[in-house]
């Protein structure tokens, strides 16, 4: 995780616990939906309201975007890392 913008107050996040403070900048990733490699097949998104950052996980059809990885002819560990989050 890199800086954004010199700041003696901001705050990153790698997939942690957040400690916000006023002042920001903030960056905030929540990682990818495509290509996870955190160990969970969920998508994610953060909702970020200035105070506080919330993470959410949704499931989604898993097979089906394999079917489109594999359709388009791409490398099958593409399509075989959704359901293993790796």
């Amino acid at each position: 995780v890199k800086a954004v913008a010199p700041s003696t107050n901001g705050a990153m996040s790698g997939g942690h616990t957040l400690d916000l403070r006023s002042g920001g900048p903030y960056l905030v990733n929540p990682g990818s939906v495509g290509q996870p490699r955190d160990g969970d097949a969920f998508a994610s998104y953060v909702i970020a309201d200035g105070e506080s950052v919330l993470y959410r996980f949704v499931e989604y059809d898993i097979q089906k975007a394999q079917a489109k990885i594999r359709a388009a002819g791409l490398p099958d560990m593409l399509a075989d890392r959704l359901a293993l989050g790796r």
